[in-house]
């Protein structure tokens, strides 16, 4: 008799990648602080990364500095205030080109003990599929270092001082790839928040001129490399969904239910990418029962799992608000949705 193999995690996320009819539903949950210790408690210590059997690693290069008072100080030297319950990534206090010259702030080097220790920590992993994620990727750097309004207002009255904030975050993030891309994982995350409810922050003109060529050049040497890119980027993408995918993006995340229409996502851009999310953070799951929750999981699943390219997940990562069981919920449906 033939032995059958069974798929690790890592294949059976690239098999959905790659948008093979599959017979299994690739499923991660990302999670803040404050929910883990909810689960915790239901489940057990032991149990928390069984019970939501995430297919996905993913390590960040992050590195804050704890601070007297609290506050985290980040390696672009950004204080952040964040929440007692651990309920989310916290709020810029001090951004430190808001009342700085560009010229007294010098740009940080890369972090090599961080990029390494990030590094082996994904290269150790055997079972799942593995992601170097860059938070604050490229326009949420730039906004922490000069405050979101000072920002827009750059891009549209001082161009040219907008843009040497970009290269520097650019120059960055280039060499930083120049160290990781040798080595052995799946995918960068590039965390990056370009929406809002309706429409990109920036709008598509702004994000033409100073987003898409240096973050362009960043996805097509990562690219080159033979990784994957994972985009993870909140708010409504519809007006540039095109153009993130002739840049190289495998999957993109977090495809909020409150911004598209699923059906209609599938349909038209279904066979370019992979779609990571889709069951609402935001408007569903602190307020729906389990019931609610499993109809909702196999809604989405029926549209979402045809032809693959889906992973099911929360649109964000899970917060205290949100009820344990809500959660559980949903990775079971997934877990017997092709039983």
């Amino acid at each position: 008799m033939t032995e059958v193999k069974t798929m690790t995690m890592r294949e059976k996320i690239r098999a959905s990648i790659a948008h093979r009819n599959v017979d299994f539903v690739p499923i991660n949950v990302e999670t803040t602080a404050g929910f883990e210790k909810n689960l915790a408690a239901v489940v057990g210590e032991k149990n928390v990364d069984a019970a939501l059997g995430n297919h996905m690693l993913r390590k960040k290069y992050k590195r804050n500095k704890k601070l007297e008072n609290g506050d985290e100080l980040d390696l672009f030297g950004v204080t952040w205030q964040t929440s007692k319950d651990g309920g989310d990534v916290g709020i810029v206090k001090t951004y430190p080109l808001e009342h700085c010259e560009l010229e007294d702030y010098a740009f940080p080097a890369v972090c090599e003990d961080l990029a390494e220790q990030t590094l082996a920590a994904l290269e150790a992993e055997k079972e799942r599929y593995t992601m170097f994620s860059i938070t604050m990727g490229f326009f949420e750097r730039a906004w922490s270092l000069c405050g979101m309004e000072n920002l827009l207002c750059d891009m549209i009255l001082e161009p040219e001082k907008a843009e040497r904030v970009f290269d520097g975050i650019y120059e960055h993030h280039d060499k930083l790839l120049d160290i990781i891309l040798k080595r052995d994982f799946d995918a960068v995350y590039f965390g990056d928040d370009w929406g809002q409810q309706n429409g990109l922050i920036m709008g598509p003109e702004m994000w033409r001129k100073f987003i898409k060529p240096k973050v362009g050049k960043l996805f097509s040497k990562i690219k080159a490399a033979g990784k994957q890119i994972v985009l993870h980027s909140c708010g409504d993408l519809r007006e540039i969904l095109g153009e993130v995918i002739d840049m190289g993006v495998d999957v993109y995340n977090t495809v909020q239910p409150e911004i598209y229409s699923l059906k209609d996502l599938k349909k038209e851009y279904g066979k370019d990418l992979t779609f990571y999310g889709g069951i609402s953070t935001q408007q569903f799951l602190p307020f729906a029962d389990v019931k609610e929750v499993r109809e909702k999981t196999k809604e989405v699943l029926d549209v979402m799992m045809r032809g693959g390219g889906y992973i099911l997940s929360p649109t964000h990562a899970v917060t205290p608000d949100i009820p344990v069981e809500n959660v559980l919920a949903l990775v079971e449906t997934g877990r017997e949705y092709f039983k």
